[in-house]
């Protein structure tokens, strides 16, 4: 397995219902604090409600304006030696994780991915970890299970 692979694109609407979430996780502390405003008479509050406000609407236009952006450059690739992630056209990022290096790989899926049937897939290695945001569960288990047949036996000879 050596071509790239994009991410299913299911993965466009967890990445919607997260922006979706924040907005909400912001629009809540606006509200509280104008309703702390007008209930204590705390003028200053007024200008945390209004930041909180702008903030939340201007996170959920960009965080839903670059859902197709973000779909459509983030790629993993598996290799006999490394997985690669990139992503990223303007601000690029390249992450080799050595095969020699890992020491486990997680699947894992929140309410969120699980409302999609899609999983997480988790990497770690000594020093850090990474993540392939969502794959299918049938892929993402194949996708473990090589990356673990690969470390494997690239730790045997090693030996």
């Amino acid at each position: 397995m050596t071509e790239s692979n994009h991410l299913p694109t299911k993965i466009k609407t967890v990445w919607r219902i997260s922006a979706v979430i924040n907005f909400l996780i912001l629009a809540a502390i606006g509200i509280g604090a104008y309703i702390a405003f007008k209930l204590f008479d705390w003028h200053w509050l007024v200008y945390g409600a209004i930041g909180f406000g702008a903030l939340a609407l201007i996170d959920i236009v960009v965080e839903l304006s670059l859902v197709p952006y973000r779909y459509s450059f983030w790629l993993y690739t598996l290799t006999d030696d490394a997985v690669e992630l990139r992503s990223g056209f303007i601000f690029r990022r390249l992450v080799s994780i050595p095969i020699a290096r890992v020491q486990d790989v997680t699947l894992s899926a929140g309410p969120i991915l699980q409302s999609q049937k899609l999983q997480e897939v988790r990497i770690a290695t000594a020093s850090t970890s990474h993540k392939i945001d969502g794959l299918q569960p049938e892929v993402g288990e194949q996708l473990r299970k090589q990356i673990m047949a690969l470390a494997v036996e690239v730790n045997d000879h090693d030996v």
